[in-house]
């Protein structure tokens, strides 16, 4: 079933382009370069003049050059975005260990949804192009391409706490992971945030790509359950990651929509569409294996998320920064 589900995923990815940033855009049939979570190069060409298909925006010829100031106040508004989730985040993460230590699994388990659906909606949780790089990994990367897959110690945060919880039901385990975990969060303080989400060219370039790239993420990991350690959560997950990339939709609306207009009233459709695919397959609350919905179900969760991805694919492009002198 879930080789199924992988396949739909990417047949979709195949006919909608859903392309990351330096591949060809929005051209159907056009090669899809594949993408993982530790290797994707950053790699922009020009933008195209042409619509392409389904509900892409066309990305207009004359396109005003971003400078890095244009960037300052949508990231200084995506940072207080940031403090304001990781204060949340923290209890969530203390009270998760306080009842794996206790040996209270399905409480944990409710602890550990709660405290994932906090961490996506931040936005960053992929080490090649999230901001917080090796610590994200960390914090949520998954045992693939590990040697020794989940026996690995470089296995570490959620997914290993999930793994823990519902797949070997160890308390034990759990409690000393979720401990590991609250260490690894405790380290992205306001300092080191700042630090992670600096203003220099290549670091704006970065982040502006995450309006697009966190979808691209969740097609990759959520909707084929790549990432999914046996909570079931994956609806969830999309949820959380539909909102992070509608924040990242508000905080750049004001340089998008001069240069393409309408650009963001098409994204937050497209958001707005896959939160309704989620909530026709059970609601993001509901913990279902997404490889026994039915076929039509897990078709217009795939088709929503690809025509958003499709709909913000030229950001990275609308939004890279020009160098000075260039």
């Amino acid at each position: 079933m879930r080789t199924g589900l992988t396949l739909c995923a990417l047949a979709l990815a195949g006919t909608t382009l859903l392309a990351g940033c330096g591949s060809t855009r929005l051209l159907a049939g056009a090669p899809v370069r594949a993408t993982t979570r530790s290797a994707r190069a950053h790699t922009p060409k020009p933008p195209s003049s042409s619509s392409g298909a389904g509900n892409a925006t066309p990305v207009a010829a004359r396109i005003t050059p971003i400078v890095a100031i244009d960037l300052y106040q949508p990231l200084a508004e995506y940072k207080a975005y940031v403090y304001r989730l990781l204060t949340r985040l923290r209890p969530q993460l203390r009270a998760l260990h306080t009842a794996a230590a206790g040996r209270h699994r399905r409480a944990a388990e409710r602890d550990w949804i709660a405290a994932h659906v906090t961490w996506l909606e931040i936005g960053q949780d992929d080490d090649a192009y999230g901001a917080f790089g090796q610590l994200g990994e960390q914090i949520d990367g998954s045992a693939s391409g590990l040697p020794g897959t989940t026996s690995n110690s470089s296995f570490t945060g959620f997914h290993r706490v999930e793994l823990d919880l519902w797949r070997r039901r160890d308390m034990t385990a759990a409690a000393v992971d979720a401990k590991q975990l609250v260490s690894l969060v405790g380290r992205l303080t306001r300092t080191t945030v700042a630090n992670d989400l600096p203003t220099s060219t290549l670091a704006l370039d970065g982040w502006a790509l995450r309006c697009h790239e966190i979808l691209e993420d969740a097609l990759r990991d959520s909707l084929t359950q790549n990432d999914d350690y046996g909570s079931n959560s994956d609806l969830t997950s999309l949820a959380a990651d539909v909102t992070a990339t509608r924040e990242m939709l508000i905080v750049l609306a004001p340089l998008l929509e001069p240069r393409v207009p309408k650009i963001v009233t098409q994204g937050s459709r497209d958001l707005i569409a896959i939160d309704a695919a989620i909530q026709s397959a059970g609601g993001p609350l509901t913990r279902r294996n997404l490889a026994e919905l039915p076929l039509r179900q897990r078709q217009t969760l795939d088709q929503a998320t690809g025509a958003a991805l499709e709909t913000l694919a030229p950001v990275s492009e609308l939004m890279q920064v020009a160098v000075p002198g260039s």
